[in-house]
C-alpha cells in the first residue's frame, strides 16, 4: 500500500511538472503563433507542388505542360488549353483556346447544353490559378496578364437557409463582384437571369456585361440567351465564340470544339425537349414561335453590323497590333506583319 501510494504520488507529481512545462511552451510560442500559422500552411502548399503537382507534371510528356510568361498589361492568350483534372480522367480531352485583350475583353461563349462550356469557363480559372502560384500549365502555349482576383459566378442553387430563391443567390453573387471588380480582375459568368422572367433576366444579364465592358475587366460571359449575341454588333470589344455541335439525323453529335461566331444549331432546346418525351405537337408549336422571334432579332443584327462596322474595323486593328506589341518576333518579321496589317486594313478585312 505504501509503495502505491509513492507511486501515484510521483506519478501526479510527473503530470504537474509536465503541465507546467506545456504551459510555459505555449507561451513562449504564443508570441509566434502567426509566423508559425504561415509557415505551416507555406509549408502544406509546397508539400502539394512537389509530391503532387510536380509528380504528375514529370511524368507527362514535354511538350503537356510549358512554362506560362506574364505581362502586367498585356493580352490573356492560351493556345490548346486543357482541363488539368479532367484529361488525366478522359485520354481524348478536347483542348480550346482563349484570347482577351484590352481590345478584345469580353467573350461570350454559346452552344447546347453538355457542349463544354461550363467545363471550359473551370479551366480557364484553373490555368490562371496554377500559373500565378507559380505552376507549369496545361497547355501549348499561355501568356497571362497579372490578375489580382478571379471572380466566377456558375451553379444554379437557392439557399434554404438564408431564404435565399436561385435568382436571389444569382444576384447576391453578381452584386459582389460588381462591387469589388477592378480592371486587372478576370470575372467568368455562367448563365445569369436564367431563373426569374425571361425580359427581366435578360435585361439584368444584358445591363451587367454592359457595366462589366465599362470596368474594362476581362471577362468570359456564358449563356443561352441568343439575344445577347446583339452585344458583338454593337461593342467591338466584344466577341462571340461557339462549341461546335454536329447534327446528324435530329441528333446532336458534340465536338466540344470552340469556334468563331454565333452557335449554328437551330432549336437545341426543342431538340432536347423531344427526345425527353414531349408532344410532337408541342414541339412544332414551339419551332414557329421561335422562329418568328429569330426572324426579328436577325434583322435588328444586320442593321447594327452596317451601323457600328467602321469601329470594329478599327478594333480588330487595334487588337492585331496589341499581339504585335508583346510578340517575340524579330524586327523583319514584325515589317511584314505591319505590312500584311495595312494590306487588310485598306482592303477593310482587317
Amino acid at each position: 500500500m505504501q509503495l502505491n501510494m509513492r507511486n501515484k504520488s510521483a506519478a501526479k507529481e510527473c503530470y504537474l511538472r509536465t503541465e507546467v512545462c506545456l504551459e510555459a511552451l505555449m507561451d513562449a510560442i504564443r508570441q509566434d503563433v502567426s509566423v508559425l500559422t504561415l509557415l505551416s500552411e507555406v509549408l502544406c502548399l509546397l508539400d502539394m507542388i512537389v509530391n503532387s503537382f510536380a509528380h504528375m507534371i514529370s511524368t507527362k510528356p514535354v511538350d503537356r505542360y510549358v512554362r506560362p510568361q506574364f505581362t502586367y498589361d498585356g493580352p490573356l492568350a492560351i493556345d490548346s488549353g486543357r482541363h488539368p483534372i479532367l484529361e488525366s480522367i478522359h485520354n481524348d480531352f478536347i483542348p480550346n483556346n482563349i484570347y482577351l485583350s484590352e481590345a478584345s475583353n469580353m467573350v461570350i461563349v454559346m452552344g447546347p447544353n453538355m457542349s463544354g462550356k461550363s467545363t471550359y469557363l473551370q479551366q480557364v480559372c484553373l490555368i490562371v490559378i496554377l500559373a500565378q502560384i507559380g505552376c507549369y500549365v496545361p497547355a501549348r502555349f499561355a501568356n497571362l496578364r497579372v490578375t489580382d482576383r478571379i471572380f466566377t459566378r456558375m451553379g444554379t442553387v437557392d439557399c434554404l437557409e438564408h431564404n435565399s430563391s436561385t435568382f436571389m443567390t444569382e444576384m447576391k453573387e453578381t452584386a459582389f463582384i460588381m462591387q469589388n471588380i477592378s480592371h486587372r480582375s478576370l470575372v467568368v459568368m455562367d448563365e445569369l437571369g436564367r431563373a426569374t422572367s425571361s425580359s427581366d433576366g435578360f435585361a439584368m444579364a444584358w445591363s451587367c456585361c454592359e457595366q462589366l465592358l465599362a470596368l474594362k475587366a476581362y471577362t468570359i460571359f456564358a449563356t443561352h440567351m441568343e439575344n445577347l449575341s446583339e452585344l458583338a454588333t454593337l461593342y467591338p470589344n466584344v466577341k462571340m465564340l461557339h462549341f461546335y455541335v454536329e447534327v446528324k439525323n435530329n441528333r446532336m453529335d458534340f465536338k466540344f470544339q470552340l469556334k468563331d461566331g454565333q452557335s449554328h444549331v437551330p432549336h437545341y432546346g426543342l431538340m432536347l425537349a423531344g427526345v425527353a418525351g414531349l408532344p410532337s405537337s408541342v414541339i412544332e408549336t414551339a419551332k414557329r414561335i421561335t422562329s418568328t422571334i429569330t426572324q426579328k432579332k436577325t434583322k435588328r443584327m444586320e442593321v447594327n453590323s452596317q451601323q457600328c462596322s467602321d469601329i470594329q474595323l478599327v478594333y480588330r486593328v487595334a487588337q492585331r497590333l496589341i499581339c504585335l506589341k508583346y510578340s517575340n518576333q524579330d524586327e523583319i518579321s514584325l515589317r511584314e506583319s505591319l505590312q500584311s496589317l495595312k494590306e487588310s486594313y485598306i482592303r477593310g478585312s482587317a
